[in-house]
């Protein structure tokens, strides 16, 4: 009897631990299907991710692309602007020295005969100048004076006091001749026709003075 009930006790404690290590291979294959399933969505997760991340970058260099070609535009049409700008602002002021060009803003002849060289500081003690004569419209003819041009610097070099050049000349026939070797210092006389008035002189002889400022 004792025996009998030691065989039956055996038998259901192989039956017991059977079904313990089948309950256990159940749960170890439903963890590595959850397992399985968890990589797989994770996998899934990660191409999602790679995917609009590629997007992005195309977004990206589509709109970093754009950006450029727009800054491009824009600097090009301010280059235009800065050249349009400068060109208006050099006629304007080829404009006002033309302006300025076309007379004095005071003209008036000294009441004292001077040499050259008195003559110009007679003018200039009254914040004036020996006048310089670079337009048809300031030729004189009514009085004969000094005005601010000579070549006393450099032989046969004409300058106006305010040192620019001799473009244009309005010289009696014949003149200038320097006559002597020191005529250096340029008077009007009056004459007719009025664009050809010019004489150079020794600057030493005594004249009035054409002023202007």
């Amino acid at each position: 009897m004792f025996e009998k009930l030691k065989i039956v006790g055996q038998k259901n404690c192989f039956q017991g631990t059977m079904c313990l290590f089948l309950d256990l291979i159940t749960i170890y294959k439903n963890m590595f299907e959850e397992f399985k399933q968890t990589i797989n969505s994770l996998q899934d997760n990660y191409t999602d991710l790679m995917i609009e991340k590629l997007q992005q970058q195309d977004i990206f260099s589509s709109l970093s692309q754009k950006t450029r070609v727009d800054l491009i535009a824009e600097i090009s049409q301010l280059e235009t602007r800065v050249k349009d700008l400068t060109d208006e602002k050099d006629q304007l002021q080829r404009d006002f020295d033309s302006l300025n060009k076309k007379g004095p803003v005071c003209f008036f002849v000294s009441s004292e005969l001077k040499s050259w060289s008195d003559s110009r500081q007679y003018c200039r003690d009254r914040g004036a100048d020996l006048l310089i004569i670079n337009t048809e419209e300031k030729q004189v003819s009514f009085e004969r004076g000094w005005i601010g041009l000579s070549d006393t610097e450099n032989e046969g070099i004409m300058k106006w006091v305010d040192n620019s050049p001799l473009n244009q000349g309005f010289w009696l026939n014949g003149e200038p001749n320097n006559q002597g070797g020191d005529e250096d210092c340029i008077e009007l006389i009056p004459s007719n026709p009025v664009l050809n008035n010019w004489n150079d002189l020794p600057c030493s002889q005594e004249k009035k003075g054409f002023c202007e400022k």
